[in-house]
């Protein structure tokens, strides 16, 4: 229920990594021109189409400063089903004029999402303060829980995912204290990685291989992912997140942020649940608790895993793969 596939050659090479195993997915749109309207969602999904004809994308458009309520309904008229928020300056595509505070101006907008039943997908982080003061990597998260709190409040029963979870105290939020129509999607790459595997102390990215965001948090904020992940509960599922870049973009001192994990995505999951004694709460996760929240029929067919030992590839496509030279225990029929 999250991932990206870029466009282009890139697209034609990622895509059956996705689109082998996963009958359908949120795609998200924050290209380097965005998929910002009806038009440009029929562009690309007949690019996505021409690529993987059986593969259903649920589209999405950016919200952008230019986003209109007329925007919204000639997409969704276009079959729509998602609005799309990155906040500025925080990671890969971002709105480039609009942050989280900018959502208490926008109620009018997220009112007529609400309206015509589409979900609102939002990446939670603040990269500042209100005084200009950048939030360290680690920190932006939390930060944003009080924005999240305020959508919750000033645009009742508006569908709203919380994108790639991972800490403790954002959990909580929407465990304890948001409304069912408030749910949240889990990474298998953040039931992984800790800070340390990304970052130095100095708050500097020392592994570029690990870097996403938002980044990986600490073991407590680790083990509350892996326990709502393998728990069953329906405001949590899955979202691979899966980001490629190519190598170059990895490399130096601006790293790109994104983890490529659709090669590994479901034969990882199973071994988090096999690891947790939760297997039975695999498909809930996975196949399930998103389909119900986005009101969409469950899928009929099934995949098969088996339990063998493989040894991931450590680029694929010109771009690393994530747990690249790694043995996994799980892989896919």
């Amino acid at each position: 229920m999250h991932v990206h596939l870029r466009e282009g050659e890139t697209l034609s090479n990622v895509l059956p990594y996705t689109s082998s195993i996963f009958a359908r997915g949120v795609v998200m749109g924050n290209l380097p021109e965005p998929i910002a309207t009806a038009s440009d969602v029929e562009r690309y999904r007949e690019e996505i189409l021409s690529v993987a004809p059986d593969f259903s994308p649920i589209m999405s458009i950016m919200l952008t400063e230019s986003t209109t309520p007329e925007t919204l309904e000639k997409a969704c008229r276009a079959g729509v089903k998602v609005l799309k928020f990155i906040p500025g300056n925080i990671s890969t595509g971002s709105a480039k004029k609009l942050d989280l505070p900018h959502l208490r101006k926008l109620t009018p907008l997220l009112e007529k999402v609400r309206d015509l039943g589409m979900v609102f997908s939002c990446h939670f982080e603040c990269g500042f303060h209100p005084n200009g003061a950048p939030i360290p990597k680690i920190h932006q998260e939390n930060f944003a829980i009080r924005h999240a709190k305020h959508v919750a409040d000033f645009v009742p029963d508006l569908k709203m995912v919380v994108e790639h979870v991972t800490t403790e105290r954002m959990i909580d939020f929407i465990f304890w204290e948001a409304p069912d129509n408030i749910a949240a999607t889990i990474t298998a790459h953040h039931a992984i990685l800790l800070y340390d595997d990304v970052c130095d102390k100095d708050d500097s990215v020392r592994n570029p291989l690990h870097y996403c965001k938002p980044v990986a948090k600490h073991e407590a904020d680790r083990m509350k992912l892996r326990q709502m992940m393998t728990t069953g509960n329906r405001k949590f599922f899955f979202g691979s997140d899966t980001a490629p870049h190519p190598l170059w973009k990895k490399r130096g001192p601006n790293p790109a942020a994104g983890i490529f994990s659709a090669p590994v995505a479901l034969p990882l999951l199973c071994q988090i649940f096999e690891e947790e004694d939760a297997l039975e709460n695999l498909e809930k996760f996975v196949s399930k608790n998103g389909a119900d929240f986005y009101g969409l029929p469950r899928n009929q067919g099934t995949i098969t895993l088996k339990k063998e030992s493989w040894t991931v590839p450590e680029v694929l496509e010109g771009t690393t793969v994530f747990m690249g030279g790694k043995t996994l225990d799980w892989k896919v029929c």
